[in-house]
C-alpha cells in the first residue's frame, strides 16, 4: 500500500499538477528535506513544488523503480522540462533541461511523514545556463 500512496502522490503532483493532493496525502507535521531547505507540512510542500513548476511548468517526471523497506518508499525518476520561469533567482533561459533523482519517502498511517529528495542541482543548473 505504501508503494501505492508514493507512486500516486508524485504522479499526481509532477504530471497533472494537481496539488490538493498533498493536503490529502501529506501529513501536517511532515518533515521535508529539500534541495530548497527543510520545511514542516503540506504548506510548506506546496511551496516547495509552486518553485520548481514556476521554473519548469512544463516538468514531467516518470518513475524508473521503487524501492520500499517497511516505513520507507524509495522512489529513483527522470525528470524533463522547460526553464520557463524564474528558479532560484535565475531568469528563465527557454532551456530544456532532464534529470534524474530519488526521493525517500516515510509513511504512517497512510500518510507521509517524512520526505527526502536527492538530485544533482549542480547538472540541473548547467543546463539552465547553456548557451
Amino acid at each position: 500500500m505504501n508503494k501505492e500512496i508514493v507512486e500516486n502522490y508524485a504522479d499526481s503532483v509532477w504530471n497533472k499538477k494537481d496539488l490538493n493532493v498533498i493536503d490529502q496525502i501529506i501529513h501536517e507535521k511532515t518533515l521535508i528535506h529539500s534541495l530548497l531547505g527543510n520545511y514542516y507540512g503540506p504548506n510548506a510542500m506546496k511551496q516547495v513544488v509552486q518553485a520548481w513548476l514556476k521554473g519548469f511548468p512544463d516538468l514531467q517526471v516518470k518513475n524508473i523503480g521503487t524501492f520500499t523497506d517497511d516505513d520507507k518508499v524509495a522512489l529513483q525518476w527522470e525528470a524533463f522540462g522547460t526553464h520557463q520561469g524564474e528558479f532560484k533567482g535565475i531568469a528563465p533561459s527557454g532551456n530544456a533541461v532532464s534529470y534524474s533523482g530519488v526521493t525517500i519517502y516515510r509513511i504512517s498511517e497512510g500518510k507521509i511523514i517524512e520526505y527526502w529528495a536527492y538530485l544533482d542541482m549542480q547538472h540541473l543548473l548547467d543546463q539552465i545556463h547553456k548557451k
